[in-house]
């Protein structure tokens, strides 16, 4: 057996930040929303018993994000200080950011259902560049594999574009065309907050 048949890339899991506490369900995706600091501890507290020694941490922007880095690197200080990718961060919602989804004009969020995939509800990001973030970092994992474990913390809706590209079958390939999804095409988030999964488990 050759030596590259032996190769196996270094664990790669991917984690959604633990739960976030707010008074009602709210549109944030680029916004600064606090945590539940009982459920951050529990999360970091899971995590700190599974991961290896020395396994790199990669967050997203958001504070959510790396409160549970610095939570983990309290826990285990063998882990390095954690880098920032803003390749995992959530979409950006815009001028709804921060509101209620009960008063969002039911306009605005069939404007989006229409045209899901181009739409830039709330004037800023659009799926379809969730969807290009979440291509880049499976070639980052393909084509520069870490020679060490990493831990990469993000977003529900990382996790939904994943889910989507493995779902309709989308290579990991710079060349690799990406069908635009319908909003009935897209995935329910199907992990928890502070939830985490190996990379396999989405094909990569």
């Amino acid at each position: 057996m050759s030596a590259s048949a032996l190769w196996q890339p270094a664990p790669l899991w991917l984690a959604r930040h633990p739960r976030v506490q707010l008074p009602e369900p709210l549109c944030y995706g680029a916004s600064e929303v606090p945590l539940e600091p009982a459920h951050l501890a529990q999360s970091a507290q899971a995590l700190a018993a599974l991961l290896p020694t020395g396994c790199q941490l990669l967050t997203s922007e958001r504070q959510r994000t790396q409160a549970l880095a610095q939570a983990l690197r309290a826990l285990r200080p063998d882990l390095p200080g954690w880098q920032v990718e803003p390749l995992l961060n959530e979409m950006d919602f815009g001028h709804w950011e921060q509101q209620p989804w009960r008063s969002i004009p039911r306009a605005a969020i069939d404007a989006w259902a229409q045209d899901f995939a181009q739409h830039r509800f709330g004037g800023r990001e659009c799926v379809a560049d969730v969807l290009a973030r979440a291509q880049a970092l499976r070639l980052r994992r393909v084509q520069a594999p870490a020679p060490t474990a990493q831990l990469w913390i993000t977003h529900a809706g990382l996790f939904n574009a994943w889910a989507y590209l493995q779902r309709v079958g989308v290579p990991c390939s710079p060349k690799a065309r990406i069908p635009m999804p319908q909003a009935a095409q897209w995935p329910a988030t199907r992990i928890g907050f502070g939830q985490w999964l190996q990379a396999q488990a989405l094909g990569w």
